[in-house]
């Protein structure tokens, strides 16, 4: 198929919201700082780029360039949100593509050296609208790129968050999917005495690059979709009345794999992290970064890739720079 060559203004907003990261999650309604930096509490990788191969040891925490040093202490029934950026938390941030449509599934397991997986909330495919619709339109929390949930009523201790956006834009190929995912480290206090169940499962591990939610094609007319990975965990309506919770004003040592004795509790700076490798922007001349869209039905934006880069048609609705 020929790729239109025209080069518009409105293209260089679509080209530039391609991939996502968290970049910091709030408590009850109030923001716990900046979470993916040096000190922070989320395990950052080094850009913004997908995981594809299910079978990578990246389908855990991401390429975790930059570990964790704290964690953000919470309690069990608190409502805690996700926050998911491009390239900045500016208001003007365009969080993710639009057309990376998809679910999203939040996991959780206890800290430590062997992790074991549990899924505490979904959302997928309601009414004609994908979860990343929804995280865009703000549709959860009233703020774009938000999207939250309940934790569980769990028993004190350290444990790690596991947000994650399975983009289903190139779905209808096998190594098509693309994963997008970080680990979130908190401190679970209270009285809460939920235990995790024991049939966790592994990243890798947990999915296949043939499960019927991954290789999915969305561009078929579908109307439901049959998620991935294991069922959602009954005991995750187990979490209580969040209202009377503190703000995550102060954060603690996270916990290490394999476990280490936690640091005493340090505030949380918001300093904003450096913004991960941007793709370029699109212009007259510009070349599209690698991974950045080149091409597909509806697309006017660049179609010549950087250096080291090919234009890949993935489907009649986006061709990729790989």
């Amino acid at each position: 198929m020929k790729f239109t060559q025209v080069i518009a203004l409105a293209a260089a907003s679509q080209l530039a919201s391609a991939h996502t990261t968290v970049w910091s999650i709030s408590v009850n309604g109030k923001d716990a700082g900046v979470g993916n930096k040096a000190g922070g509490y989320i395990d950052s990788p080094p850009n913004n780029n997908p995981v594809t191969d299910v079978t990578s040891a990246a389908m855990e925490c991401n390429v975790a360039g930059t570990k964790a040093s704290t964690s953000v202490t919470v309690k069990g029934g608190d409502k805690i949100a996700f926050q998911w950026h491009h390239n900045s938390n500016d208001a003007g941030d365009d969080i993710i593509a639009d057309s990376h449509k998809g679910p999203i599934n939040v996991y959780v397991s206890k800290a430590g050296s062997s992790l074991s997986w549990t899924k505490i909330w979904e959302d997928g495919l309601s009414g004609g609208k994908w979860a990343v619709d929804k995280l865009l339109a703000g549709s959860y929390t009233g703020k774009k790129g938000q999207h939250d949930m309940t934790l569980p009523n769990l028993a004190p201790g350290d444990y790690i968050l596991r947000p994650e956006i399975n983009a289903l834009h190139e779905g209808n190929r096998q190594g098509g999917a693309q994963f997008y995912m970080e680990c979130v480290h908190i401190k679970v206090e209270g009285s809460g005495t939920a235990q995790l169940p024991s049939n966790g499962v592994k990243f890798p591990g947990a999915y296949k690059a043939t499960d019927a939610g991954v290789l999915f094609d969305i561009y078929a007319g579908k109307t439901s979709y049959p998620g991935v990975g294991p069922a959602v965990w009954s005991g995750a309506s187990s979490g209580g009345s969040s209202g009377s919770s503190p703000a995550p004003a102060e954060t603690s040592a996270a916990a290490a794999k394999p476990t280490a004795t936690a640091a005493a509790p340090t505030t949380l700076a918001t300093s904003a992290k450096p913004a991960p490798t941007k793709e370029a922007e699109t212009g007259a001349g510009a070349a599209v970064a690698k991974y950045g869209q080149c091409g597909g039905k509806g697309y006017s934006g660049a179609t010549s890739c950087a250096s080291g880069s090919t234009c890949s048609k993935q489907n009649d609705y986006y061709s990729q720079c790989i």
